[in-house]
């Protein structure tokens, strides 16, 4: 029987193409509208590193004066550590592993004198990085602990950076020059997406990760410049970088790896004992206020998805149910157009559940057309969004999970949508039609 409906409700379809094509299209816009925005949504706010994301943790110390918060509406902690005190954790290394990073950029200084040197984002780390933040690795592997505690001049740079600058990626052990110090290659990451880029909120989290990897021993000797947030709550007791580094400036990201509940107390005492340690020399004035907050937390308690893309998917649910209301209302005003062949079917032998049930599938058909016609206007969507807003390019993307969502939703959305006006068809009484026709 499901078969012989689904040719009833195409030669409907074909009775009535205007009225048809108006349903078609109020589906696709709505679903278009809404599968755009919360595609958008869906990308921000997805867990960026699912596998490993209950054990990476983001340390913060409250370091702030003991005259004001740093956060005072939330009571929160500075998002980064002094250079110091990063510089302490990663020495007394209590946890499986741990990092200390900062961003920075360099300039690549070709071999062939012909092509121009050119500006690239790096990332100081410590060797646990890569293993902390599942790296990709396509040739070679990370530095050791020991690299950075000798600040060794090596480096771990991307697929991208090794095709552009020496046009292959098979580099492990050539060198390559960063401003003017030779590095040696020792890795290539192959292409890596993050999103968002979680480990470092202070710059772009919509960035993909940095091209150049190096110690963050190295970063430090070379007084590399910072690219990110310095803040400070008294001026630094020096200029230039030492004096950054002997103040109470926060400015290092610092994350750790914690297996288990376990080994997560046992961090937390001991930044509680560090921070008893350091006020012994006037340092933390304010009370305890150490945090240990793994990928989702961080990214809820920095409000890494913005505001906007929130209320943009709730315009655009908003918009599509606005849509399914109005094809109810032209598919109540179509099947009661239908009211007297209705009464001869019904006349002729034909259960109410039948009429009913035909025209439930002249509905779905409606939406099945609409979700394809859906489609495409995301795409279109997904694009318009990428034109105008270029950091949201890896992010407005459609991805295969959400057009099976998207074929699914506007299908019952369409069923449902159809569900009282085919309740209304199957309502007619034979009696009255036959009379009136």
């Amino acid at each position: 029987m499901f078969t012989y409906y689904l040719k009833l409700a195409t030669l409907a379809l074909k009775r009535t193409p205007v009225l048809s094509a108006l349903m078609v299209l109020a589906i696709a816009l709505g679903l278009a509208t809404a599968m755009t925005a919360f595609t958008v949504l869906y990308r921000l706010s997805g867990n960026p590193i699912p596998q490993k994301s209950d054990v990476l943790y983001a340390v913060q110390l409250d370091n702030w004066s003991k005259d004001s918060a740093f956060d005072e509406e939330n009571n929160l902690p500075p998002n980064q550590l002094t250079h110091g005190d990063a510089e302490r954790l990663m020495a007394d290394a209590k946890a499986m592993r741990q990092t200390a990073m900062r961003r920075s950029s360099v300039s690549v200084v070709p071999s062939d004198p012909e092509v121009r040197p050119r500006l690239a984002n790096v990332r100081a780390a410590g060797a646990d990085f890569f293993a902390m933040f599942d790296a990709p690795f396509l040739q070679g592997g990370p530095w050791s602990r020991a690299d950075d505690q000798n600040e060794a001049r090596v480096v771990v740079i991307s697929r991208e950076l090794a095709d552009r600058v020496f046009k292959r990626t098979e580099v492990v052990g050539e060198r390559i020059r960063l401003n003017d110090e030779d590095f040696s290659i020792v890795g290539v990451l192959d292409t890596w997406k993050l999103n968002p880029l979680f480990y470092d909120i202070t710059t772009d989290t919509l960035s993909n990760p940095e091209d150049i990897f190096l110690p963050f021993s190295v970063a430090t000797a070379k007084e590399m410049d910072i690219d990110g947030s310095i803040n400070c709550f008294e001026p630094p007791p020096g200029i230039g970088f030492d004096g950054l580094r002997a103040s109470d400036c926060v400015m290092t990201q610092y994350w750790v790896e914690l297996p288990d509940a376990k080994a997560r107390e046992e961090y937390l005492a001991y930044l509680t004992a560090y921070v008893a340690e350091q006020r012994k020399s006037g340092r933390f004035p304010r009370p305890d206020n150490n945090k240990l907050s793994n990928v989702m937390e961080w990214l809820s308690q920095n409000q890494v998805v913005p505001d906007d893309s929130r209320i943009f998917a709730g315009v655009g649910v908003a918009f599509l149910v606005v849509c399914l209301l109005n094809a109810a209302g032209l598919l109540l005003a179509k099947f009661l157009r239908k009211s007297g062949e209705i009464g001869l079917r019904r006349a002729l032998g034909a259960k109410r559940r039948e009429i009913f049930a035909q025209h439930l599938i002249e509905s779905g058909l409606i939406g099945a057309l609409g979700a394809v016609l859906g489609l495409a206007l995301t795409l279109g969507g997904l694009a318009m969004v990428r034109m105008l807003i270029p950091r949201f390019d890896k992010v407005a993307t459609l991805d295969t999970s959400l057009f099976g969502l998207m074929l699914l939703v506007a299908i019952i959305g369409a069923i449902g949508a159809g569900a009282y006006p085919a309740w209304r068809a199957c309502r007619i009484a034979p009696a009255s039609q036959l009379k009136t026709n």
